[in-house]
């Protein structure tokens, strides 16, 4: 799902179709309406998503014009621009988090799993959203490197159902958000886990989630920006 140029008239074609779709416009946020009048490269994103890395189909414009609909009316049912944990998150939510750039300039989310509350996964969900809607970068539509910390985590706490939401966000609801996922230590005993999680991903999604370990990590990641929890100098942990 790499990031192509858009011609502003294949832009306003898939506006159109979107507009077409969009007969009830309490479904979505004024704001998101406004948005995709003017904003090209959101527009870019949603076909590039729809694209998956392959080549173009007659096809791609009207599935990326559903796309938009589909999200832009999951946004709205979601309370997604309603949603605020800039003042005092739980302390268990910040598991989660923005920190440093990959050796492309890309910032990084980091996901350390092994702490998760099972008991507190719709708000695990609910921030997750958040964060990728205050993620720098955000009204330029960047794109974001995931890198899952799993250093430690076996069966018992990996949260399959947590996992497969995560994956979803950034399959079924985010436009062309996700550029690399960064599977770190992943232990034998989630190769199981890893086979019931992955079907959800497109086939483009697949070739952009890479197993590393301590050793290879410096490939995508500079060394001075790795963190302590994936054998990094970093020792920097998230602190609300």
């Amino acid at each position: 799902m790499a990031e192509t140029p858009i011609a502003k008239e294949v832009a306003d074609e898939i506006r159109n179709k979107f507009t077409a779709l969009a007969t009830d416009t309490s479904k979505y946020y004024d704001a998101d309406l406004e948005r995709i009048k003017t904003d090209d490269k959101l527009v870019s994103r949603f076909l590039a998503h729809q694209r998956d890395d392959k080549p173009p189909k007659p096809t791609d414009k009207d599935e990326a014009a559903k796309m938009i609909e589909s999200v832009f009316a999951w946004r709205k049912e979601n309370s997604i621009r309603d949603l605020d944990y800039s003042k005092d998150p739980d302390k268990a939510l910040t598991l989660m988090y923005f920190r440093g750039k990959d050796i492309d300039g890309t910032d990084i989310l980091w996901v350390e799993p092994k702490a998760f509350d099972k008991n507190k996964r719709r708000e695990f969900e609910k921030y997750l959203m958040w964060l990728v809607e205050n993620r720098p970068g955000e009204a330029e539509c960047s794109q974001i490197t995931i890198v899952l910390a799993l250093s430690d985590v076996g069966l018992t706490e990996a949260d399959v159902d947590f996992i497969k939401y995560f994956i979803n966000i950034f399959m079924y609801y985010t436009a062309d958000v996700m550029k690399k996922m960064l599977v770190h230590n992943m232990h034998w005993l989630l190769n199981g886990v890893w086979k019931l999680v992955s079907v959800l991903l497109s086939e483009g999604a697949k070739k952009r989630v890479i197993f590393v370990k301590n050793k290879d990590i410096n490939k995508h990641i500079p060394e001075a920006n790795v963190l302590a929890c994936c054998g990094g100098p970093d020792p920097y942990r998230f602190q609300a």
